[in-house]
């Protein structure tokens, strides 16, 4: 992503204070460093011949603890998918729909998928955070929002 990804798919500087590669990259950054800092955790772990805490194994129920079963380090692909199908569909509908309406319908699709079932906190929550997002990003960055503009 940084050596190729970012720097062949960021667009021209258009001037709109830092460069619009600075997120990615720092993002990238930043993700590249706690796996490497989680990788030496567990190397050490090994090369000194000490168990890793609980909470850091894939499967402790394995290692004959008495803490039973843990969920850390399995993946649910539904729960997953329930998350990512939701992001995917809400970055392909902002081209076409605008962002306004886009965001709406993601932040209330992903309430409902996250167990929120009362609509006026799915309503309050979706205008709220749409409607910051919006303002310091066109007011505060200056930076235009993606899609077809409503207002």
């Amino acid at each position: 992503m940084l050596a190729w990804g970012i720097p062949a798919y960021t667009p021209p500087y258009p001037g709109y204070g830092a460069s619009p590669s600075l997120v990615p990259v720092v993002a990238v950054g930043v993700m590249l460093f706690m796996a490497s800092l989680s990788l030496l955790f567990i190397l050490l772990a090994e090369f000194l011949d000490r168990p890793l805490p609980a909470a850091e194994r894939e499967y402790p129920e394995d290692i004959g603890e008495g803490g039973g079963f843990t969920q850390v380090g399995r993946v649910h692909l539904v729960h997953l998918a329930k998350l990512v199908v939701p992001s995917i569909l809400f970055v392909a509908l902002i081209e076409y729909i605008g962002y306004l309406p886009a965001s709406l319908a993601f932040l209330a699709a992903l309430q409902m998928v996250l167990g929120s079932r009362r609509w006026l906190q799915i309503t309050v929550v979706s205008v709220t955070v749409t409607a910051v997002i919006y303002v310091v990003m066109r007011y505060g960055f200056g930076v235009p929002i993606p899609g077809p503009q409503l207002i």
